[in-house]
């Protein structure tokens, strides 16, 4: 996984008959992430620019009229796309969009990272750019989709997949937990917990739970790891120390850290870290158990420093963050 994604300069091809909150969500979140950058003290200016094949209004759907800022021809370079999905069968506008598939490929080439939210893995499909790459997509295209594109690996069981440069989100709610992703790599973590509570706190989960990456198949193949990592999946509650992974794994303490180091990006009490906070956001959002209760849940037995560690990874306590959620969720359920 990248560990930052400089991002300054955004476009946006504009399709008849996209969704217009495909590519709607992820500028306000864009634009909230400026904005909170600002409000810390950092200048994060990102320039977006809608374009199309022509100058001409596009009809996207709800009637809603978009008009392109740019041609294809003189947009220039982007250091993220964002491909906006349809909402009716994709492959008749795909096949019928030469200059499109031709300017995905030059973006491509030149360097552009991609966002592809739902039937909108159709266009990169049709310009070649995910032969033999993992890819999601809407559910109700999908089996069309596979037959006209066999050489594409798509992915049903998860939400969010990566390839090198090209993200791809199966639906719109998916694009937001992607975008929360993206922005934290480009305008850094805090930045992206504040445009996650604002947009899609209630709803997300962490993206290392719904994405699906080619490198999971190539980088990482460290068996004595991945059965560590198992093991830790289902033990984190317990005595996870470094002594007992040290114990379970034979290796010495230099070796595992080494070794845990280049397989996950983290070191082995980070990991375990990570996975008790992540299930303490889930009790937070779905249980009424308290702050203690959940601590002890989840392998801490001090609640203070539970507390502490959740609000220097979240920046928010445990308690507005249970308030911020419980509060939606009470909200969206009525």
């Amino acid at each position: 996984m990248p560990q930052s994604l400089p991002i300054h300069r955004v476009l946006i091809p504009l399709l008849d008959h996209m969704l217009t909150t495909s590519i709607s969500l992820p500028l306000e979140m864009i634009q909230a992430g400026m904005t909170y950058s600002r409000l810390n003290g950092t200048r994060n200016t990102v320039e977006t620019k809608l374009c199309s094949e022509t100058l001409g209004t596009v009809k996207a759907t709800g009637g809603i009229s978009l008009c392109p800022e740019l041609t294809f021809e003189d947009s220039g370079t982007a250091d993220l796309v964002v491909v906006p999905g349809l909402w009716r069968n994709p492959l008749p506008v795909a096949k019928k969009s030469p200059a499109f598939i031709q300017w995905l490929k030059n973006q491509y080439e030149q360097g552009a990272t991609f966002c592809v939210i739902g039937t909108g893995v159709t266009f990169m499909a049709e310009a070649g750019l995910l032969e033999g790459q993992p890819a999601a997509t809407h559910w109700y295209f999908l089996d069309r989709l596979k037959q006209e594109y066999p050489n594409v690996d798509f992915k049903p069981h998860h939400l969010i997949t990566r390839s090198d440069r090209i993200f791809c989100a199966g639906s719109v709610n998916s694009g937001a937990d992607l975008m929360v992703h993206l922005i934290g790599l480009a305008m850094g973590e805090r930045v992206a917990h504040k445009v996650e509570q604002q947009f899609s706190h209630e709803i997300r989960r962490p993206l290392e739970q719904i994405l699906y990456t080619s490198e999971q198949a190539s980088v990482h193949r460290d068996e004595t790891i991945i059965q560590l990592q198992e093991w830790l999946q289902q033990s984190y509650q317990e005595d996870v120390s470094l002594t007992r992974m040290i114990e379970i794994t034979g290796l010495t303490q230099r070796t595992l850290s080494r070794r845990f180091r280049e397989a996950t990006a983290m070191t082995p009490i980070g990991y375990v870290q990570k996975l008790r906070l992540n299930m303490a956001t889930e009790l937070l959002r779905t249980t009424d158990l308290t702050i203690r209760e959940i601590s002890t849940q989840i392998g801490y037995t001090d609640p203070i420093h539970f507390s502490r560690l959740f609000q220097k990874h979240f920046h928010l306590s445990p308690s507005d963050f249970k308030r911020s959620v419980r509060g939606k969720l009470f909200y969206l359920n009525q």
